[in-house]
């Protein structure tokens, strides 16, 4: 996966939001600097950025579009001074949706060290994350399967389940280590280091005066759901806007207050069957094959979208057939004024 796993991004998103009165050199050239500019105004932030999304996970066999997301419960971090690095412990829960299991949802906790760096650009602040070890092993938990013969030993064509999820989507995508480049369009995260002036690709560009929050490649099977963010309006005037490019089987889309997407998102984790929504829907409707760019404005709050390829009956009550086509969706979600 080439978003790979929380642990990694939300040590980037809150580093790059550190500011800096310094000059930009004086930061460069000095590790001794940085690294107590991360100590003392960067840790801090971490946990509280970590809590607030859910990020994509990849299996690289699948190749490059998400198979599923991780939602974090839980956090804590500690600061190693003398060794420069940090050793945060993490838990959540998500799901993956694969061709051979079906949906599975669960639990993961671990403790990773990370040793961390960044460097100030004009136009952009680069994060970069490098795994060194694991403190605590992953801690991986069957939440509910889909498929009631499925288990952490049911072998597929890459492993065995505990494998696929635990080494496939976890493990071996860590040591990879990360980089955001945080501009003033929003943020954007890869696998690997990436040396400026470079940036990794976005679905699309951000629309004139909005910030990007999420751009990605997802995989929507037949029977599924996809969870988009949470995603916070943090004004009365603002708007959430959603611009996806998808191939193969229409979808549908869903926009929920966290509350009721977080209770729907766990009945999903747990392997209920697909049903309503356990409350309001704030906006839903059909996306055909193509381009779309929607608008929704919003209250002050937080906020999920739910991709579908329709459950038995539809869940928007449409009249979209439902087969075993998966849907590929480019997307982005980008927050701004309304218009």
């Amino acid at each position: 996966m080439r978003r790979a796993f929380f642990l990694m991004i939300v040590v980037a998103f809150a580093v790059a939001g550190v500011g800096c009165p310094c000059a930009r050199s004086a930061v460069n050239a000095s590790p001794e600097l940085r690294w107590w500019l991360f100590s003392n105004f960067g840790a801090s932030k971490i946990c509280p950025e970590m809590l607030k999304r859910g990020v994509p996970l990849k299996l690289p066999q699948l190749g490059a579009a998400s198979v599923g997301r991780f939602f974090p419960s839980q956090c804590n971090v500690q600061v190693d001074d003398a060794r420069k690095a940090i050793v945060m412990t993490a838990s959540g829960s998500g799901y993956v949706m694969l061709p051979f299991t079906r949906r599975v949802g669960f639990y993961v906790g671990m403790g990773v060290e990370y040793l961390p760096d960044f460097r100030l650009e004009e136009d952009a602040t680069y994060v970069w994350g490098k795994f060194n070890r694991f403190v605590a092993q992953p801690d991986l938990r069957i939440l509910g399967v889909e498929n009631p013969v499925v288990n952490l030993a049911t072998q597929t064509p890459f492993g065995n389940v505990a494998t696929v999820i635990g080494t496939g989507i976890v493990t071996g995508e860590i040591g990879r280590g990360f980089t955001v480049v945080r501009q003033e369009s929003g943020d954007d995260f890869t696998l690997g280091h990436l040396d400026p002036p470079a940036k990794p690709a976005r679905q699309f560009k951000p629309g004139e005066g909005r910030v990007l929050l999420a751009s990605d490649l997802t995989t929507v099977y037949a029977q599924s759901r996809e969870f988009l963010g949470p995603f916070e309006v943090a004004q009365d005037d603002a708007a959430l806007y959603l611009r996806a490019r998808t191939t193969g089987a229409p979808i549908t889309y869903a926009l929920v207050e966290r509350s009721v997407g977080e209770n729907w998102r766990r009945q999903y984790e747990t392997a209920q069957p697909l049903g309503p929504p356990p409350g309001v829907l704030v906006g839903h409707g059909p996306i055909a094959p193509g381009e779309v760019n929607l608008g929704f404005p919003l209250n002050r709050g937080t906020y999920y979208i739910v991709l579908e390829n329709p459950a038995v009956p539809p869940l928007l009550g449409g009249a979209i057939a439902v087969g075993e086509q998966s849907a590929q969706v480019s997307y982005s979600v980008e927050l701004g004024e309304r218009r």
